[in-house]
C-alpha cells in the first residue's frame, strides 16, 4: 500500500515570537535575555548580581513601567507580588528575595503570521498531500487543529482525522507535532530524559504509534534540535550530539520493542556528516537522501537548498528503506526568483517557510 510521509518546518503557524520575526542581533538579544531572566526568576534565593541583572534587563525592555512599550521583545507576566520597585526618582531595585515571594514570568512577544504566510503554507502541503505529515515549529495542538480545521479543510477538501502535539522544553511555542490520516494508538514523550542534569532534547523527542491500514504499525519521532542561532559554540554542539545519541536510542529501541517501520523526522539543524546526525545514520538507518530520485544539485532544505542547507531529515530504519520508492523536496514555498520558480503570488515577506517540504513514498 502507498503511503506518503514528509517532514515540514511550519514556523509557526498564527502567531510566532517577534524577536524571532525580527532577527539579526537584535532579536537574538532579546531570545538570550528572555532565557537568562526566567533562569534567575526561578532560583529559590536571589543573590545581588542576580538582581544586578534584572535591573539591566528592566533598563532594556521596561518591565518595571506601568506601560511598559508595545515593542518591547521581552514582556513580564506578573500575577502576585512584586519583582521590581521603581521610586519616585526612577530608580529600580528588585525587592522579591526569591521565587516564592512573587509569581510571574517573563514572555517573548509574539506577533501575527500574515494570512498570506498561512494560506501559502496550506498550498505547500497540498502540493504534497502526505498521509503523515511530521510538523516542525507548531504553537501547540489547539493551534495546528485550528489550521487543519480552518485552512487545510478547504485547501485539502478535508482536514486529517488526526491532529497531535505534545507541549515540549521550549517555552517560546515551537514544538513539533503530527497531522495523520491513520490513527494514532500510543503517544510517549521524552521530555525528562536528561543531559548533563538538564532536558536533553530541546523541544521534545516523542513516540508516535500508528496504526496503518496494511494491519501494520509505524513509529514517527519528531524532532527539532538545538538551533545554531545566534551562534554554535562547543556547548551547543556538544547537546546537539547529545539529542542525536538519544534519539538514535529511542527509535533503535522502538525498532525492537514496537515494530521495524520506524521513522525519526524533523529540523535536525545540522548536516549529514555533523556529530549529531551521525549517530541516527548508523546500524543501516538512513536519510531519504539516500534514494536515487532525491535532488542533488541542491540538495538542502533551507534557504537556497546548498548542500551545507541540508537540516531537514527523514531517517528510516532498514525495513522502511527496503520499502521507499519515491522522494522530493517541494520548494515553492519559498520565494528564491534567481533558483526556482514559487507559487503565484509568494514574495519575500509572504512566503510560507524558508525550510522546505521534504516527502518519501513507502509501500507498507
Amino acid at each position: 500500500m502507498p503511503i506518503r510521509i514528509a517532514s515540514y518546518n511550519l514556523e509557526n503557524l498564527f502567531t510566532r515570537p517577534s524577536a524571532m520575526v525580527t532577527g539579526g542581533a537584535d532579536g537574538q538579544q532579546a531570545i538570550d535575555d528572555h532565557a537568562l531572566a526566567n533562569q534567575i526568576v526561578v532560583k529559590q534565593e536571589y543573590s545581588d548580581s542576580d538582581k544586578e541583572k534584572l535591573v539591566e534587563l528592566d533598563k532594556r525592555y521596561h518591565f518595571s513601567a506601568l506601560n511598559p512599550p508595545d515593542n518591547a521583545l521581552v514582556v513580564l507576566n506578573k500575577v502576585r507580588g512584586h519583582l521590581f520597585h521603581r521610586a519616585d526618582d526612577g530608580t529600580i531595585t528588585v525587592v522579591a528575595n526569591g521565587r516564592g515571594e512573587w509569581t510571574g514570568w517573563f514572555e517573548l512577544r509574539r506577533d501575527d503570521v500574515s494570512w498570506e504566510a498561512i494560506l501559502n503554507t496550506g498550498r505547500v502541503i497540498d502540493a504534497v498531500r502526505p498521509d503523515i505529515l511530521i510538523c516542525v515549529e507548531v504553537e501547540n495542538r489547539p493551534t495546528l487543529q485550528r489550521f487543519n480545521d480552518q485552512v487545510l479543510s478547504s485547501i485539502l477538501g478535508g482536514r486529517y482525522p488526526h491532529v497531535m502535539v505534545i507541549d515540549g522544553n521550549d517555552t517560546r511555542g515551537i514544538d513539533a507535532g503530527l497531522l495523520s490520516r491513520y490513527p494514532i494508538v500510543s503517544i510517549r514523550s521524552h521530555v525528562d530524559d536528561e543531559y548533563e542534569g538538564k532536558p536533553v532534547f530541546s523541544r521534545d523527542c516523542p513516540e508516535y504509534v500508528v496504526n496503518l491500514p496494511s494491519d501494520k504499525q509505524l513509529v514517527v519521532c519528531p524532532n527539532h534540535f538545538k538551533s545554531k542561532r545566534g551562534g554554535d559554540n562547543a556547548q551547543a554542539q556538544a547537546r546537539r550530539r547529545a539529542q542525536g545519541i538519544r534519539a538514535a536510542e529511542i527509535a533503535r529501541t522502538a525498532q525492537q520493542q514496537i515494530t521495524p517501520l520506524v521513522i525519526v523526522a524533523g529540523d535536525l539543524n545540522d548536516t549529514p556528516d555533523s556529530d549529531a546526525v551521525a549517530p541516527l545514520l548508523k546500524d543501516d538507518w538512513s536519510d531519504i537522501q539516500s534514494h536515487p530520485n532525491y535532488p542533488t544539485d541542491r540538495p538542502g532544505t533551507y534557504g537556497t537548498g546548498t548542500a551545507s542547507n541540508k537540516i531537514d531529515y527523514i531517517i528510516m530504519s532498514s525495513a522502511l528503506k527496503d520499502v521507499l520508492v519515491d522522494v522530493g523536496i517541494e520548494r515553492r514555498g519559498t520565494y528564491h526568483p534567481r533558483l526556482w520558480r514559487s507559487f503565484e503570488g509568494i514574495t519575500a515577506t509572504t512566503e510560507a517557510s524558508d525550510h522546505h517540504c521534504i516527502w518519501a513514498d513507502f509501500n507498507i
